[in-house]
């Protein structure tokens, strides 16, 4: 329960901080969506979130990373 917690709260800090910032947070954004694909893939390899979930938040960092936030 710890780690599913704790990989939440991970994924959503990573995400939100995505999202902040306006035109200049996207040059500087490669090493942010990076860092936020790695940290889900140690969350799926540690057992802090189920695959379904990693799948999940792996296709909305991706959507995020890329600016369609429509």
């Amino acid at each position: 329960m710890t780690k599913l917690l704790l990989a939440t709260t991970l994924v959503s800090l990573c995400l939100s901080l995505a999202a902040c910032g306006g035109s200049r947070a996207i040059a500087q954004n490669s090493g942010t969506c990076g860092k936020q694909l790695t940290d889900l893939q140690t969350a799926l390899n540690s057992g802090a979130m189920t695959q379904s979930e990693y799948d999940s938040a792996r296709r909305e960092a991706i959507r995020r990373c890329n600016g369609d936030e429509n």
